[in-house]
């Protein structure tokens, strides 16, 4: 059984990649399409489709969508056009062909369509196996456009159920126009195939006939009289041979003009060629060999004057006898005629490909199905159904500094529940690259769909900021709660409290005192985790004594510093004290000794 199956599917496989068409011979129109006969067997055809066409669902819809949206006061705001083209026939149209074509080649069959190949770049005008033409919607954004962007997948539909896209956002002039073109006859709208397929295309061809005719004729008459003791012979013979020889070769030959070596073809038509003569006209043992002739009428082949017999010649003597009858007449008539001949087709196939150029343009849609809103429809955007609104987060400008030092990221988880619909939930983020390029604010936009409430103004948010140097993420809130607002604008403030402070001090005491360096550093607690949340080096040889450092840390909790002095003779630490200002002037001790 799997043998079996194997078998079949291999012999599938194999017609597929060996279906070929003839280029020249085989080829009718039935109903209006091209039908090409198989290479390979005389009752096979193939269809080519006569233009592209609108695509279909399995359930008969067309896959085609033109839609008019409009803003305040009716006033047209632009379309969307959106359709699948196919290069293939109906099923229903399929099933005529077959019949039709059985009328006219009974017994014949179609297998399929032709198998297209897409060109290759270069071959030919229009190498692109897709290509789309219109007015409205070329220039795609372009100065004067109708168009705002247009997209086409670019593809040829060229294998079986293989479908091609068009999309487009039109202007509301580009709108208007679309839509009215497809009231008419003819739409702005046409879809353009470029393909190729294979074909057996013969390129030599020769025919020898050779033909010998033998004719041999011969015809022999002798009447003889005598009368009264005289005797008269006449003899008569004609013999006649004719040879009738004739060779015809009728040569066919494209081979250069497809760049394809045939002097072994030429070979084998010379030496053919050779042989057969020699045949023909070899008088010994060939065609032309004479028959063996007919012998003439010699003497006593025809008897003479009767003789006396031994009785009467015994009484009367040998003497003529008078009065006896001799008249005789002899024909002879021979025809011995030989015909011989001989037939030879040389021929050599090779295989082109035939290129398919073929346009279908996309009219008369609207009176066929211009009152089906699956089609065609216009959209009020000022319905509940169609608004939406933005909501826009961004980075408090207090903390911008933060993403350089302390901040890796911020994410926004944000979610508009509805009570009839599936929630809405989108997330965005903000990280140093966001902020070096001035990317400060970010928007999240939902749809208000339907609901004519003020409820559809309220939302949820949650957010997670990663810092430097700890694991953990903040959540606000900490639990697994959401903020709630209604608010248009978010500003996105770290859960931990900024604080500025100056750090001032006398540059001529550091080297009255012996030192070189003071460095101060801060500690604290931030996101519940005791760490070192600012440092500041401060020398003698400093231009300016005052310098300032942003604290981070949470909220509520207070900050620790201690001061290290660095001179000649080492470093000398101070006891740690808690940050009581915002301003912090240092006065160096005096040196242990």
């Amino acid at each position: 059984m799997k043998k079996t199956v194997f078998l079949i599917i291999l012999s599938l496989i194999s017609f597929r990649f060996t279906a070929q068409v003839k280029y020249e011979e085989g080829r009718i129109q039935v109903l209006g399409v091209q039908l090409l006969q198989d290479a390979n067997d005389e009752n096979a055809y193939y269809y080519l489709p006569q233009y592209p066409r609108l695509a279909t669902h399995s359930n008969g819809d067309f896959e085609l969508m033109c839609i008019k949206y409009v803003g305040e006061g009716d006033q047209p705001s632009g379309g969307l056009f959106h359709a699948l083209i196919q290069f293939t026939l109906p099923d229903t149209l399929i099933s005529q062909l077959q019949d039709a074509l059985k009328k006219k080649v009974p017994g014949a069959k179609i297998l399929g369509p032709v198998p297209l190949q897409p060109l290759a770049s270069g071959e030919g005008e229009g190498a692109a196996g897709f290509q789309l033409v219109s007015a409205i919607l070329s220039n795609a954004g372009g100065e004067g456009s109708f168009s705002r962007s247009v997209i086409t997948s670019g593809y040829a539909p060229l294998l079986p159920g293989s479908k091609s896209a068009i999309a487009a956002n039109l202007t509301p002039e580009g709108a208007t126009l679309l839509w009215n073109s497809f009231t008419g006859a003819t739409s702005d709208v046409s879809v353009s195939i470029n393909a190729c397929y294979e074909a057996a295309v013969k390129a030599y061809n020769a025919v020898i006939t050779a033909n010998m005719d033998v004719i041999y004729k011969h015809f022999s008459t002798v009447y003889n009289y005598q009368h009264k003791y005289t005797k008269r012979e006449l003899r008569d013979v004609s013999d006649e041979l004719i040879k009738d020889g004739k060779i015809n070769i009728e040569a066919f030959d494209r081979s250069k003009g497809l760049n394809i070596k045939n002097s072994d073809m030429e070979g084998i038509l010379s030496i053919i060629t050779d042989k057969i003569t020699e045949i023909m006209f070899n008088t010994e043992t060939g065609w032309s060999k004479a028959p063996e002739k007919e012998d003439a009428v010699t003497a006593g082949q025809i008897k003479g004057r009767q003789k006396r017999g031994w009785i009467t010649k015994l009484f009367k003597g040998t003497g003529n006898t008078k009065y006896i009858s001799d008249d005789q007449f002899v024909l002879k008539k021979r025809s011995d005629i030989r015909s011989n001949s001989f037939y030879l087709n040389l021929s050599k196939t090779t295989t082109i490909k035939v290129p398919v150029h073929s346009s279908g343009n996309l009219g008369g849609l609207y009176e066929e199905l211009g009152n089906d809103t699956k089609y065609f429809r216009i959209v009020n955007l000022n319905d509940a159904a169609f608004q939406h609104r933005d909501i826009y987060f961004q980075i408090d400008g207090e903390y911008v500094d933060a993403f350089k030092s302390k901040i890796n990221f911020v994410a926004v988880n944000f979610k508009k529940e509805y009570k009839s619909s599936a929630a809405t939930t989108k997330e965005i983020f903000f990280n140093y690259s966001n902020i070096e390029k001035g990317e400060l604010i970010k928007p999240v936009s939902y749809p208000r769909l339907g609901d004519k409430s003020a409820d559809w103004l309220n939302y949820e948010y949650r957010l997670n900021w990663s810092i430097r140097g700890i694991d953990k993420k903040i959540t606000v809130p900490a639990d697994s709660s959401w903020i709630r607002s209604n608010a248009p604008v978010i500003s996105l403030t770290p859960p931990f409290k900024k604080e500025i402070v100056e750090i001032d001090t006398d540059l001529s005491m550091f080297t009255d005192a012996g030192f070189s360096t003071a460095i101060v550093e801060f500690a604290s607690i931030l996101a519940g985790n005791k760490e070192k949340v600012g440092r500041v080096m401060i020398r003698a040889s400093d231009a300016e004594a005052l310098n300032k450092v942003a604290l981070y840390h949470d909220d509520g909790q207070p900050v620790a510093y201690r001061v290290t002095w660095v001179s000649k003779k080492g470093t000398q630490k101070s006891e740690l004290k808690l940050l009581d200002s915002d301003y912090l002037f240092l006065v160096p001790p005096e040196q242990e000794n």
